[in-house]
């Protein structure tokens, strides 16, 4: 028999289900939906199953406010404890605001939404969404957050909050710009280019008499091959408007396009005198000329400029000084500024704190800057003979970067041989190799410092094997910490050489993908042990190094003639494919990223940007041990 149920059951159940419902969401805020000048409540539910900070003393929300045409602001809220519901409110007095960002910090815990933080478009007084919020949207998923506010990449979901931005703005060039972005990475190729430069011609025409549309379509002209109509638009506007924003982007591209140190300080300083900046702007500037003259050997100018900027960054001492100390020249003034840059970061500026920056950030950046320093100022020392204030340096330095910088983990051993502490030197460099933090000078300091205390460096090589087999089983340990286990994305590409490599043909060996970029700093300087490796095991038919050319600022022919002629002129002799959007679908957030494919098509391992050379040729041949044993296929989860 079906029990009936009464309208008032039916009352009591929703509201059951209200209440339930209510106490497994863990944030909210209200109103629901924000707009500038609205006092903003916002609760955090840590009795909810999917609450990080369940028992958390204390909880701070942060509040990051996308703004536009500006940097991110971010908000710390202390919270208010209330049973097992914390709360805090403030009033959104930015004007700029667009898109809020929320996630929760407790100590060293956050609770993001499981890197999918949470997020709140900005509405304005007439109910709308204000302009530019679905497009701030669209970029935070499209990246996959901002720094460590993280979110889910969905190039789907980038596309659905484009086309809302042009439903609601029909105006925005900018959300068209945006849908470039991601058909230029998801499908590069002569189809895509096409369609661009169509739409791209149009575009202009609609809005050619605004400046700041016109310096943002500008690039598009010359990634669709067309720079001789960029540089008719650019030189119609010097005439027409030499002080203008299309005129200012102008003379700053000649900066940055170019090459000889000298000319580009010229270039830079001519273009502050010309198109005078203000507050951070001018700041940005100042630090970057000060970049080019050091570059340039121009030291005195780039120190006097230090010297009268209104804030002084104590990082930028450091890389004026460390060009000279490397070199070993005009040591008593480069170690000057080196100190000058030591007492600078001992006590930071508050006002050089980025708006994006927690204050546990800002601390944590302040610690490597000043360790980074007092690492350039030892090194100098050292070399003035002044052995004894080098080490109290290094040793500061060696407690701020944790012994997790190989250089300056050797030169601190060096400087503890140098004074006699052999004990200390010895057990300094253990712990160094231990870590996996070692170079060669490093492993001759410690033979050194071994044969000072035993009498004779017999059985060195046995406590090095012994030390070298702690740090790999320990690098072995993390890497099977960090495993991904999820099955590789298939694809068919086209090589450097023409032919198409297809992944599910390598099924059975053990494949790395290395996704770079010409442009890429970090990329170019892990190539050098990338062809090391590859030089190794080239002749291993189970392993299969590829690396993947992607997010070019160019595209077609153009980006194929630029990959082609980077390769050989630096002689890399390792198969490059052009990638097709796969960046994307393999979730990559930064390159290089570097993705290892195991025997049966799994990913097993995933390496971000660049560390030192041994460290990554240590990395990399430890994938390959693990990944070549028919064991781990067996014992694998």
């Amino acid at each position: 028999m079906v029990k009936k149920v009464t309208g008032g059951m039916l009352v009591l159940a929703a509201l059951a289900l209200s209440l339930a419902a209510g106490q497994e969401q863990v944030a909210s805020i209200g109103p629901a939906k924000p707009k500038i000048g609205d006092e903003i409540a916002i609760t955090y539910n840590a009795a909810a199953k999917s609450a990080a900070l369940r028992d958390a003393k204390g909880i701070t929300a942060q509040v990051l406010q996308i703004r536009d045409a500006d940097v991110p602001l971010l908000l710390e809220l202390p919270m208010k404890r209330s049973g097992t519901v914390w709360k805090c409110s403030f009033k959104l007095k930015e004007k700029k605001a667009q898109l809020l960002l929320l996630q929760f910090a407790s100590g060293e815990n956050t609770d993001s939404n499981g890197e999918n933080v949470w997020d709140f478009i900005v509405y304005g007084s007439n109910g709308e969404p204000v302009k530019g919020a679905h497009l701030q949207r669209a970029s935070v998923v499209q990246r996959g957050g901002f720094l460590n506010f993280k979110c889910q990449k969905d190039l789907a979901a980038a596309k659905r909050e484009l086309a809302e931005e042009k439903q609601v703005y029909p105006d925005s060039w900018r959300a068209t710009v945006g849908e470039w972005s991601i058909m230029t990475r998801e499908k590069p190729g002569d189809e895509t280019t096409a369609l661009v430069k169509q739409q791209l011609d149009k575009l202009y025409e609609v809005h050619k008499a605004d400046a700041e549309a016109v310096v943002g379509l500008l690039p598009w002209f010359e990634q669709v091959g067309q720079k001789e109509k960029a540089d008719e638009i650019r030189q119609a506007a010097l005439r027409t408007d030499p002080k203008g924003a299309v005129a200012e982007n102008t003379r700053l591209l000649a900066v940055y396009n170019e090459r000889d140190p000298v000319k580009r300080a010229d270039l830079l300083g001519k273009f502050l005198k010309d198109f005078p900046q203000k507050g951070e702007k001018l700041q940005n500037y100042q630090m970057m000329l000060v970049s080019f003259l050091s570059a340039a050997k121009r030291y005195d100018e780039a120190a006097s400029l230090l010297d009268r900027m209104k804030k002084k960054d104590g990082g930028m001492y450091n890389n004026l000084a460390w060009d000279l100390i490397e070199k070993g020249e005009q040591l008593k003034k480069a170690v000057a500024w080196a100190k000058k840059g030591v007492d600078l970061l001992k006590h930071p500026d508050p006002s050089l704190k980025p708006p994006y920056y927690s204050m546990a950030q800002w601390k944590s950046a302040n610690e490597s800057s000043l360790g980074m320093v007092l690492d350039t100022y030892g090194f100098g020392l050292y070399q003035l003979g002044r052995t004894k204030d080098a080490e109290a340096a290094y040793k500061q330095a060696y407690g701020l970067m944790k012994g997790q910088d190989t250089d300056v983990n050797h030169r601190y051993v060096q400087c503890l041989v140098k004074n006699g502490k052999f004990k200390e030197a010895m057990a300094t460099a253990a712990e160094s190799i231990k870590r996996g933090m070692a170079n060669d000078k490093l492993i001759e300091s410690y033979k050194a410092a071994y044969g000072k205390v035993n009498g004779s460096e017999s059985g060195v090589d046995r406590a090095l094997a012994d030390l070298r087999g702690a740090a790999k089983g320990k690098m072995k340990e993390d890497l099977m910490k960090e495993r991904i286990k999820t099955p590789a994305i298939d694809f068919a590409l086209k090589g450097l050489d023409g032919k198409t490599v297809k992944l599910s043909d390598l099924k059975g060996k053990v494949v790395v993908l290395d996704f770079w970029a010409t442009w890429c700093g970090p990329c170019k300087a892990s190539f050098p042990a990338l062809q090391k490796i590859y030089d190794k095991y080239k002749d291993n038919p189970k392993i299969v190094i590829l690396a993947l050319d992607t997010w070019e600022r160019v595209m077609g022919a153009e980006r194929e003639d630029a990959v082609k002629k980077f390769i050989e002129e630096n002689k890399y002799t390792f198969p490059v494919l052009y990638d097709e959007g796969f960046v994307e679908k393999y979730g990559v957030e930064g390159i290089p990223t570097k993705f290892v494919i195991d025997k049966k098509g799994m990913i097993q391992f995933k390496s971000i940007g660049y560390y030192s050379d041994q460290k990554m040729l240590d990395e990399m041949e430890l994938w390959f041990e693990i990944l070549l044993d028919d064991h781990f296929y067996s014992s694998a989860d």
